[in-house]
């Protein structure tokens, strides 16, 4: 199974976010800091099937061209060969969804929070 052939036929789902792990939220503060990343565009915070928080900034890589491809695949950071682990599939390659919750705003997150029963908010 050839990467390249793989990507090849991809619409570059992968190029198109920055996702970074944070902290799992414990306290009201943490709470509140991850309602403000979602009060931006193009930002969702998930949680993956182990329970890893992540910030992710729907934006494109810069150097995905009008077919999809990498404009610098030669000289491609590390992270772009590297992707996805060994032990992992692309969100292309598995029906399973890459998350167990997924929040594209606020009202999502406060949502999850409640449901939980969580003192997530600040008494006035």
């Amino acid at each position: 199974m050839s990467v390249i052939k793989e990507c090849s036929s991809c619409d570059a789902y992968c190029c198109r976010h920055v996702a970074v792990s944070i902290d799992t939220p414990k306290t009201k503060k943490e709470y509140d800091t991850i309602r403000w990343y979602l009060l931006h565009e193009n930002i969702w915070v998930s949680i993956d099937h182990k329970g890893n928080w992540l910030l992710e900034m729907r934006t494109p890589c810069r150097k995905i061209d009008k077919d999809y491809r990498c404009a610098i695949y030669e000289n491609r950071p590390r992270i772009c060969v590297e992707y996805p682990l060994e032990d992992e599939l692309c969100e292309r390659q598995t029906e399973e969804l890459a998350y167990k919750y997924l929040f594209k705003n606020e009202e999502e997150f406060e949502a999850y929070l409640d449901a939980r029963k969580i003192d997530w908010r600040w008494k006035r």
